[in-house]
């Protein structure tokens, strides 16, 4: 199969770790793969993108709009993804994620009828946009469900982001879920890994290491995670806290300014991006994930891949992925969420690392993914 990965942005992320998987292991069963982004965010990206041999095009050097494509962004982009299909002549354009390139895609596709258009989702739906009934995010919702009807395959990435999609109402002719899969042989516990990341942290033996991993932006929920951890300090002293992840700037002062003010600045350390991310799971002994939207957070899979136990909001799919072994609190919440961690603190002396990297072994491995991407695709292409 000849397929065309187009996709928003390059960032340090569970998205493009995820698509790196999928395509270099795609490469490696025959299949020709070539891939497109609209910008970079990240200078660091390409940290993440395992498929070297695979040259990533870029439609713009950077962002070209600030919240959603205006008309002559759209044009330019839909234009330039047209010319790169008509030169590279795939069977299949695939847009992984986010509502740019799949509305891109539908357009730079019309009158190409030999190109089959895949569109994936990954989240499950903008809570605080729909909660604060934005117009601009009800627009682009109404749009994606007219246009579902002409897109012959969807997949989601878990089984939150799909009953989304039956929540607006998308009309494909055919959908599935796929969910995300992680290199176990890249993201293991390992013997002793953490003392160098914990030296570097001043981070000592006998405390208590909590993380929180992803993007620096308000949905990720890194201030609950803040308010939760000033919390935990009010009942043990042996704990301390990283953030993990780069992002929005003012965002990430405003943070700053939250743990000042609740007195965790010596407790808490800022570790930025990073590109070590096995050994940073490994010096942890617990991962925090306190988003308030998504469908599929990637990073409790690594780090439970890792032997790591999770404290989760439960958003998306977040509590099928830690089963029994990890503890889902309410979103929103930094008491739950600090009584949570608190349980699992009191939990870590009896938890085995490779009960918790079970889960992951059995039903979210990037062989499975691959499998169930591969077949999907053929199907698409003889008509199942």
């Amino acid at each position: 199969m000849k397929i065309l990965f187009y996709f928003q942005d390059l960032c340090v992320g569970g998205v493009l770790r995820q698509l790196s998987q999928l395509v270099v292991n795609l490469d490696r069963r025959g299949h020709s793969i070539s891939a497109v982004a609209m910008y970079p965010t990240d200078a660091d990206w390409e940290h993440l993108w395992s498929a070297k041999s695979i040259n990533i095009e870029i439609l713009f050097p950077g962002k070209p709009y600030k919240d959603i494509p205006g008309p002559i962004t759209l044009i330019k982009a839909a234009s330039r993804l047209r010319k790169l299909i008509l030169r590279e002549k795939p069977e299949i354009l695939y847009s992984f994620g986010g509502h740019a390139p799949r509305i891109l895609s539908w357009f730079a596709t019309r009158t190409l009828p030999d190109i089959k258009l895949v569109w994936r989702y990954r989240g499950a739906g903008h809570k605080l946009l729909l909660q604060n009934n934005d117009l601009n995010y009800k627009a682009i919702l109404f749009i994606e469900r007219y246009i579902s009807a002409f897109v012959p395959l969807a997949v989601y990435n878990s089984d939150a982001s799909f009953s989304f999609g039956e929540g607006v109402k998308h009309n494909f002719k055919k959908q599935l879920v796929i969910k995300n899969g992680f290199d176990t042989d890249k993201f293991k516990p390992v013997p002793d890994a953490d003392n160098r990341i914990r030296r570097e942290w001043g981070v000592s033996k006998d405390e208590k290491l909590i993380g929180i991993v992803g993007r620096v932006i308000p949905g990720k929920g890194f201030d609950i995670f803040i308010k939760a951890a000033a919390s935990v300090l009010k009942n043990r002293k042996d704990v301390r806290f990283v953030c993990v992840g780069d992002g929005d700037e003012s965002y990430k002062r405003h943070l700053e300014n939250l743990s000042r003010e609740l007195k965790l600045s010596s407790y808490l350390v800022w570790a930025g991006a990073r590109s070590d991310m096995t050994s940073v799971f490994n010096s942890m002994d617990i991962l925090c994930s306190a988003s308030y939207a998504g469908g599929f957070q990637s990073v409790i899979g690594e780090a439970m891949a890792c032997g790591v136990p999770c404290v989760v909001t439960d958003v998306g799919d977040s509590a099928k992925i830690v089963g029994d072994t990890g503890i889902v609190v309410p979103y929103d919440n930094p008491e739950m969420l600090a009584r949570g961690l608190l349980t699992m603190i009191d939990r870590l002396p009896g938890i085995e690392p490779e009960d918790i990297r079970a889960g992951i072994l059995e039903n979210f491995t990037v062989e499975k993914m691959v499998d169930q991407t591969e077949t999907a695709l053929r199907d698409l292409l003889n008509g199942v």
